[in-house]
């Protein structure tokens, strides 16, 4: 299937910190925003772009397979906070972003991600076959 993916299309979302998307280390009770959860976030709204604005058919989607993100500045539970996806560049299947994310007083991050169209069908396939084997393998182990 081919797709019009546009160069310069971007999509911004809001959301609040919660207490399940933070560091536990730092010190008792909640704590920061982590990296991953805030990579989660950019991916997402990646993927939100692609399906809102090009991909419409439920049996493609995309998935990530670059992430080269900054975590500029920790951000407590209970903050809001925006994302920002910008596509950048357009290769086949394989879409470039520009991602940010900040919260009211700054940027807390940014940085690049790439993400790949996929056929949804055909992924599940591949996987269940990997799974199989993956399982067979343990066994004899």
């Amino acid at each position: 299937m081919n797709f019009i993916i546009q160069n310069g299309s971007t999509k911004q979302r809001n959301l609040k910190v919660n207490s399940t998307q933070t560091t536990a280390f730092l010190w008792e009770g909640e704590n920061v925003f982590s990296t991953p959860s805030m990579i989660s976030e950019m991916e997402e709204t990646c993927r939100l772009l692609l399906k809102e604005q090009f991909i419409n058919d439920t049996d493609w989607d995309s998935v990530g397979t670059v992430v080269e993100v900054k975590h500029l500045a920790a951000t407590p539970v209970g903050a809001d906070i925006s994302l920002t996806a910008e596509i950048i560049s357009v290769d086949g299947r394989r879409i470039t972003f520009k991602v940010e994310a900040s919260d009211k007083i700054e940027k807390i991050g940014e940085g690049i991600h790439e993400r790949f169209i996929i056929n949804v069908p055909s992924f599940r396939a591949k996987f269940n076959k990997k799974q199989e084997a993956l399982a067979s393998i343990n066994k004899i182990k």
